[in-house]
């Protein structure tokens, strides 16, 4: 599976491309450091599927998700946030996500939902 990370902070954008880097069936195909380079990350990689914050600087997560699926509406999109509240989560699924995890949940949730939502759409 090849994931598109996309999170405004390097650092941690960085450790968790390392993370996925180590799990046998992942590979990172690039990261972004905003919603801008997402959808041209989106469209020029050609991931499986795209992990994504929702606050960025440029155009929030939820903008970027609806550009990328203007241009790519198959490609699968996974919100990677720390404002994981029900009314967040409603909002980002109303625009189109296809999977949602609080940031402070762990790689094991981030891999559940990456897998669940390519195997939605394989």
């Amino acid at each position: 599976m090849r994931v598109l990370v996309v999170d405004d902070h390097p650092a941690f954008r960085k450790a968790l491309a390392s993370a996925l880097q180590l799990v046998s069936d992942i590979e990172v195909a690039g990261e972004a450091s905003g919603g801008e380079d997402a959808c041209i990350g989106a469209k020029e990689l050609q991931p499986d599927v795209v992990l994504m914050d929702l606050s960025m600087p440029d155009i929030s997560g939820i903008e970027a998700m609806q550009r990328i699926h203007s241009s790519t509406p198959d490609l699968p999109v996974v919100i990677l946030t720390a404002h994981a509240d029900e009314g967040v989560e409603r909002a980002a699924r109303g625009a189109g996500a296809s999977g949602f995890v609080a940031k402070g949940r762990g790689l094991q949730d981030i891999l559940s939902a990456l897998h669940e939502v390519t195997a939605a759409t394989s």
